[in-house]
């Protein structure tokens, strides 16, 4: 390159990166675009604006960028060309395309991915990939989901230990109920947030181990669990997915309302299933998304919004299958009701402001099916009132 070349290079001004990608599709099947890239693929749509609403087709938001689906006359499907979605859990995602027909093509091993591709409805060429790292654990990315995890706790600690939700509720109880805790049992609390699993345990066991990723949210719980007397604690920062025990170690293991920040829960639920000792529990309480598509991209795409180290609610039968594939027996699961108060709720992860209103309105504004099944209630205001979710609650063995 000689000089002048290099010095208009330099001046250039400088490329951010991407704003958006652009597929094209056949004109008509908006339908059959949101089928897809909503519902199956749990994308939410965006608005067009309203000068190009009249040319058609779909926009998504996909990660902090967006997704473009134009109309093309004579449209042709791109069969090289393509876009490559980063995914967490890549097992989870080739179950949820193979169950609505979507083809599965193994693509050539690349270092440190795994991954696959499939077609569109339309024929276009998509690729699903998770980076892995040299010993076969998760990238950099789910580094960066544990760090958000991390800045979007320790600063709320002590509202998660304040919480009424957290602290109480019909789904503890159940918890405890379904643990059977004996009075020689050595327990594990995975993911303890404010310790009150942990606690509700502590006067029932020989010992209880709460562990979590936060540090500061593991300080907090700990000095909450020694203001109420709790003295057979110990405290152990923890990810969930790699647990730092020996094999065999639990007699319980337990984990409550918090498997939907994970970026890989079966490797989670294979973790606790290997700490287990044979014959030994496993009791696991989470929000859980509905079967319906549409209803399932709707909540994680508000749980999101609200939170951004929410990775997934998954539904029933996902748990069912984390469950069996770790070899565990499952011998109990129940669904059950919460009503969530949208104020609390939005103000206990410091949403901001804009966030919070703009999720509020889009709430408001759903689908009526999304209306009846979430009960979205209005205040005397006008204001989003509070709105519900199922939660699961799941008991399993390990085979004695």
């Amino acid at each position: 390159m000689d000089e002048q070349a290099t010095a208009d290079a330099t001046q250039a001004p400088a490329i951010l990166g991407f704003d958006h990608v652009q597929l094209a599709m056949p004109p008509g099947e908006e339908a059959q675009a949101r089928a897809f890239y909503g519902a199956t693929l749990g994308l939410p749509e965006l608005a067009k604006p309203a000068a190009l609403t009249g040319r058609g087709g779909v926009w998504f938001r996909c990660g902090d960028r967006e997704l473009h689906l134009g109309v093309e006359d004579g449209f042709q499907p791109q069969r090289k060309g393509h876009p490559a979605f980063r995914v967490t859990d890549l097992a989870a995602m080739r179950a949820r395309l193979a169950a609505v027909g979507a083809p599965i093509g193994e693509d050539v091993p690349l270092p440190g991915r795994r991954r696959f591709e499939t077609r569109d409805p339309f024929g276009n060429r998509l690729e699903f990939q998770q980076v892995m790292t040299d010993d076969g654990s998760d990238d950099a990315a789910t580094s960066a989901a544990h760090a958000l995890v991390r800045q979007t706790f320790a600063p709320n600690a002590e509202a998660y230990v304040s919480s009424e939700s957290h602290a109480g509720g019909a789904d503890l109880a159940r918890l405890v109920e379904l643990a059977a805790p004996q009075p020689d049992d050595r327990a594990l609390d995975v993911s303890t947030g404010g310790g009150h699993t942990a606690l509700a345990l502590a006067p029932r066991v020989a010992r209880v181990v709460a562990s979590d990723l936060t540090p500061r949210m593991l300080a907090v719980a700990r000095t909450h669990l020694i203001s109420q007397g709790a003295t057979n604690v110990d405290y152990v920062i923890a990810d969930a997915e790699r647990l730092p025990f020996l094999d065999e170690s639990f007699d319980l293991v337990t984990v409550r309302i918090a498997p939907h920040h994970y970026p890989n829960v079966a490797q989670a639920v294979r973790e606790m299933a290997r700490v287990l000792k044979p014959g030994g529990r496993l009791v696991v309480i989470d929000n859980i998304a509905p079967e319906q598509p549409a209803l399932d991209a709707a909540l994680n795409d508000w749980e999101r919004r609200r939170d951004p180290s929410h990775i997934r609610s998954h539904t029933l039968a996902t748990w069912r299958e984390f469950i069996t594939q770790a070899g565990l027996r499952l011998t109990h699961a129940e669904v059950g009701r919460k009503r969530v108060v949208f104020a609390p709720w939005v103000a206990r992860t410091q949403t901001p402001a804009d966030t919070a209103a703009a999720l509020e309105a889009d709430m408001l504004a759903a689908p009526a099916e999304a209306q009846r099944y979430f009960e979205i209630t209005r205040g005397d205001d006008g204001r989003l009132a509070s709105w519900a979710m199922e939660y699961a609650v799941l008991r399993a063995e390990r085979a004695g």
